[in-house]
């Protein structure tokens, strides 16, 4: 599958270029965050792994809404990048399936070329915390990243 320009995600800036870059700087926890990002598109995760990984965060990638349920069945992530529009498995299918799973909960971001009236509401129905609508800016992926973070971290205090 071609990517199309509508289904990349906006390049990674510079860090450090200024020195003033603040969203990448310490944006990891000191306890190591479990990330996964599903995504069909290998451009895609090339970017979003990059942009993470610059802001000091590990991740994992898979290709299909299948092997991201596989793979937090086998080792629960803390959170989840998901595509919504994947082969196999799509990311709505993905995300209810996790949900019914009796391990630890993973806060779910949908990730989507997708700027439909509705679809927000359709991410969260299937059981998605938040939504990120492609293209987007590196400074707005680490955000929604480091939201998802602090959530999680006061839930556990």
């Amino acid at each position: 599958m071609e990517p199309t320009s509508t289904d990349v995600l906006a390049p990674a800036p510079p860090v450090g270029a200024s020195g003033n870059d603040s969203s990448f700087t310490n944006a990891a926890p000191e306890a190591p965050l479990r990330i996964l990002m599903a995504e069909d598109n290998l451009i895609n995760q090339k970017v979003g792994k990059l942009i993470l990984q610059r802001a000091g965060f590990n991740i994992d990638l898979v290709g299909d809404g299948s092997e991201a349920l596989e793979a937090h069945r086998a080792n629960p992530y803390d959170l989840i990048l998901m595509d919504c529009q994947m082969p196999a498995m799509d990311g709505f299918e993905a995300s209810r399936q996790i949900r019914l799973l009796a391990q630890p909960q993973p806060a779910i971001i949908a990730v989507t070329a997708n700027a439909l009236v509705g679809e927000r509401e359709r991410c969260l129905n299937a059981g998605m915390d938040d939504y990120l609508s492609k293209p987007f800016q590196a400074e707005q992926l680490v955000a929604v990243v480091k939201k998802w973070i602090a959530k999680r971290q006061n839930s556990s205090r």
